[in-house]
């Protein structure tokens, strides 16, 4: 098991906020793609 909410906490004051009218993705989103992409190799045109 991964302790999303624990990594969440320690990731989300360095993730930069929104400065356009387009919100940001949720930090447990990129983090969940983030991992995944380095769990299994994975090239952006994949994780896309």
């Amino acid at each position: 098991m991964v302790p999303w909410g624990a990594l969440v906490q320690i990731v989300e004051p360095h993730c930069p906020r929104a400065k356009t009218d387009r919100p940001p993705f949720a930090v447990e989103t990129m983090l969940r793609g983030h991992y995944l992409r380095q769990w299994f190799g994975l090239s952006d045109p994949a994780m896309e």
